[in-house]
């Protein structure tokens, strides 16, 4: 690895043509709806995600768990529908370059403890795609994940390839530090009701 940032793109790629192609082999086990209206359910609650987003670049990680964790018992969802849901949405966000439905489904995954999901908001965050720039935050979230794989967390990106998480915990580490001042703002969270596909999370 010479150049971390050129090393995280590639892990950017991969993570994301994983999550779309886990997003579409669940899309076709289930019944009752075509793949189309998925894909408009999953982006009819980008508007209740966005505030969260938009924290990303605000706040601090345990603020923005919080928050998505007291949005989260507010669906009425089972942990196992509302993964499910969030799994199939994160991969149709990054289909049709939807960064709030995305990311929102990661952060969904992570607040619902699957913190290997860290790694997404870690990608987003570095370079400021569909938030804003915050190389200080992105480190925070790619140790979380890494921290979670090195628990025992199955790697849900790569499964199988272990020098892709030793890839990324170097090039992660190797990312600067920025001392941005920004002022925190409450995200002002919409009324949404999450699509459920009647399915569950694998």
């Amino acid at each position: 690895m010479t150049d971390p940032n050129i090393a995280l793109n590639e892990q950017f790629c991969l993570a994301r043509t994983y999550a779309i192609a886990k997003s579409e082999d669940m899309i076709a086990k289930v019944q009752g709806f075509t793949p189309d209206q998925i894909a408009a359910q999953c982006q009819g609650f980008a508007p209740a995600m966005q505030p969260f987003v938009t924290a990303l670049g605000l706040k601090t990680q345990p603020e923005v768990v919080q928050d998505v964790a007291s949005f989260i018992l507010t669906t009425g969802m089972s942990p196992a529908q509302l993964k499910g849901t969030a799994q199939i949405c994160m991969g149709v966000g990054y289909r049709t370059d939807d960064m709030d439905v995305a990311l929102g489904s990661a952060l969904m995954m992570f607040a619902m403890g699957d913190h290997v999901y860290g790694e997404v908001m870690g990608h987003h965050l570095a370079p400021g795609f569909g938030t804003s720039q915050r190389v200080d935050s992105a480190r925070a979230w790619y140790i979380e994940g890494l921290n979670a794989i090195d628990r025992g967390a199955p790697a849900v990106f790569a499964p199988g390839q272990p020098e892709c998480t030793d890839l990324l915990r170097k090039a992660s580490l190797s990312l600067g530090s920025t001392n941005s001042s920004v002022t925190p703002v409450q995200p002002l969270v919409q009324p949404a009701s999450l699509p459920s596909f009647g399915i569950v999370s694998e």
